[in-house]
């Protein structure tokens, strides 16, 4: 009986050590299938003027590569004055991707609380922006 229970202790404590470094390999296969990258804007659909503390969308479309895995973007903002460089970050989910590109369009929300003329420059390439001015009243 003693040796039954031993065996069935055993049997349990081994199965249940597989079951955790299972788990915790694939939770180290799920962090390296994340990625994420900069993308560059194809294309601006922007108003020319808004209202002070208005909020103003503006649809910027972009490239991505691996579609198949993209899951989000986000914009990464850069101010100097009434400035803006504006990049892209697209991030990524899964290990297997295709490689064809897709142009994905994202709305990007400015709010200006100055009266005034304001540059937006969305990154297009690692060195060239597209421009796009606001008027503020």
């Amino acid at each position: 009986m003693k040796k039954k229970n031993f065996i069935l202790t055993i049997s349990i404590l081994m199965i249940l050590a597989l079951s955790f470094s299972c788990t915790e390999n694939d939770k180290r296969e799920e962090e390296e299938c994340f990625s994420s990258e900069s993308a560059y804007a194809t294309s601006i659909n922007s108003p020319s003027a808004g209202m002070v503390n208005e909020t103003i969308d503006i649809e910027v479309t972009f490239t991505v590569g691996g579609s198949s895995c993209y899951r989000s973007a986000e914009f990464i903002e850069t101010s100097i004055e009434n400035s803006r460089s504006i990049e892209i970050e697209v991030k990524y989910e899964s290990c297997i991707c295709t490689l064809d590109i897709s142009y994905e369009t994202i709305t990007y929300q400015f709010t200006a609380s100055n009266i005034g003329d304001y540059e937006l420059n969305f990154k297009s390439s690692p060195t060239e922006f597209i421009t796009t001015n606001l008027t503020i009243n």
